[in-house]
């Protein structure tokens, strides 16, 4: 799929957001994942269309694409979200049955 030349991993959005971290703590990652949530409710109050690009992270964290987005060496790209109006109705995507591994009484 990466190595289609038509294919255009941020969808012609018009905005991409990366929030990223100086790894400090433990939980810098998570906070990143949590600061994304609300972001993407945000819009989707707006009425704007996120999505989460994960497989972009690993070119976002190369030293050439960090330096074009002007993203400091130190910072590790956590959560590419694109954000965009959407063209219309969107599908719900099909969920798994959660699987319970334990139930507290």
């Amino acid at each position: 799929m990466f190595a289609n030349p038509d294919f255009n991993i941020f969808h012609d959005a018009g905005t991409l957001i990366v929030l990223c971290t100086k790894p400090s703590s433990t939980f810098v990652e998570a906070d990143c994942w949590l600061a994304a949530e609300n972001l993407m409710l945000a819009a989707c109050a707006l009425g704007l269309g996120s999505c989460v690009i994960g497989s972009a992270v690993a070119a976002l964290n190369t030293l050439q694409i960090k330096d074009k987005l002007g993203i400091p060496a130190e910072f590790s790209a956590v959560v590419p979200i694109i954000l965009g109006v959407p063209n219309g109705e969107t599908n719900a995507t099909p969920r798994n049955e959660p699987i319970v591994l334990a139930q507290v009484q």
